[in-house]
C-alpha cells in the first residue's frame, strides 16, 4: 500500500499548498536518498522556480526535514512563489566523499527530469545550503562534469545561495586554520587524509567561467567561514563570474539559517535580493 501512495505521488500533481515526503531519487536507496517537496499555494499556476535546499551538520548529521532547517524559510519562499526541494544524502561514517556530493546531484538530476509534473520549472533551480549544505551547493554549482555525469543540465542552476559554510578549500583549511581538533577530525572523516580527495571536494578548484551566480554569506564571528567565502568568491570572480558575500552581524552560525524567511531579517532580505523579490 505504502508503495502504490508513494507511485501516485510520483505520476499525479500535488494540491496547492501540499508537502509531499519520503520520495526516493535514487533506485533502491537508503532512507536517506529521499527528498520533501513543499509546494506553493496556486501551484497549478504557471511554472514556478524551484529551490533546491541543502541541509548541515558536519555531513554526519541532520535531515532534510529537520523544522529548525525547513522554517520558515519553506513558508516564505512558498508564498513568494517558489516550489522548495528539501533533500537528503547519506552521511559519514557510513560514506566518505564523493558519496555525499553525488547523492546531491543525483537530487538534482531528479528535481530537473520530474518536477515539471508538479508545475515547477526544471529550467530555473536555486541552490540553497547550510554549514555542510552550503559547501555541497557550492561543490553542485562549480563541479559540471560531477553534475552531467548524474544526469543533470549545469546551465538549469541559475543561482547559489549559502549560509555560513566553510570548506570550500578543504586542503587550505586543514594547512593550519583550523583551532579546534574537533572541527578538523570531521574535515578528515568525510574527506579523508588524502590531498587528491580533498582538493576534488573543493568547490575553489573546480570554479570556472561556466559557474552560475553565487551568494556567500556568513556570520563575522567565524573566521573560518569568512575566509572562506572570500577566497571562493575571489576565484570565481577571477573567472568571470558574479559571487556576493555578505556579512551579517549578529546572527550565529544557528540562526542564520533558522531565521532565514522572517520578515525584516538581513539575511531574508539579502537573499530576496540575490532572487528578484521585494524584500
Amino acid at each position: 500500500m505504502k508503495r502504490l501512495l508513494l507511485l501516485i505521488a510520483l505520476i499525479l500533481p500535488a494540491a496547492a499548498g501540499e508537502v509531499l515526503r519520503d520520495i526516493p531519487y535514487v533506485r533502491g536507496g537508503t532512507g536517506q536518498q529521499k527528498l520533501d517537496i513543499y509546494l506553493p499555494d496556486h501551484a497549478a499556476e504557471g511554472r514556478h522556480p524551484v529551490v533546491i535546499a541543502i541541509h548541515g551538520g558536519g555531513w554526519k548529521l541532520g535531515n532534510r526535514s529537520m523544522p529548525r532547517f525547513v522554517q520558515p524559510k519553506t513558508r516564505w519562499l512558498n508564498r513568494e512563489g517558489f516550489i522548495v526541494v528539501s533533500i537528503g544524502y547519506r552521511l559519514t561514517p557510513e560514506v566518505r566523499h564523493p558519496a555525499h556530493i553525488q547523492d546531491v546531484c543525483a537530487a538534482i538530476a531528479w528535481v530537473q527530469k520530474n518536477i515539471a509534473r508538479h508545475h515547477g520549472d526544471p529550467d530555473q533551480l536555486y541552490l540553497l545550503g547550510h554549514s555542510a549544505g552550503a559547501h555541497l551547493a557550492a561543490l553542485a554549482g562549480t563541479d559540471f562534469d560531477r553534475l552531467q555525469k548524474a544526469g543533470a543540465d549545469p546551465a538549469a542552476i541559475r543561482g547559489v545561495i549559502l549560509l555560513d559554510g566553510a570548506g570550500y578549500d578543504i586542503p587550505g583549511e586543514l594547512a593550519g586554520e583550523m583551532s579546534f581538533p574537533a572541527l578538523r577530525q570531521m574535515y578528515l572523516d568525510a574527506f579523508t587524509a588524502d590531498p587528491k580527495v580533498q582538493r576534488d571536494a573543493s568547490p575553489i578548484h573546480h570554479a570556472d567561467h561556466r559557474c552560475p551566480p553565487f551568494l556567500l554569506l556568513h556570520v563575522t564571528t567565524r573566521a573560518d567561514s569568512t575566509l572562506q567565502s572570500q577566497r571562493l568568491a575571489a576565484a570565481l570572480e577571477k573567472h568571470g563570474g558574479f559571487a556576493k558575500v555578505v556579512a551579517v552581524p549578529g546572527k550565529t552560525h544557528g540562526t542564520i539559517s533558522r531565521d532565514l524567511g522572517k520578515r525584516g531579517d538581513p539575511v531574508t532580505r539579502a537573499v530576496a535580493a540575490f532572487l528578484g523579490l521585494d524584500p
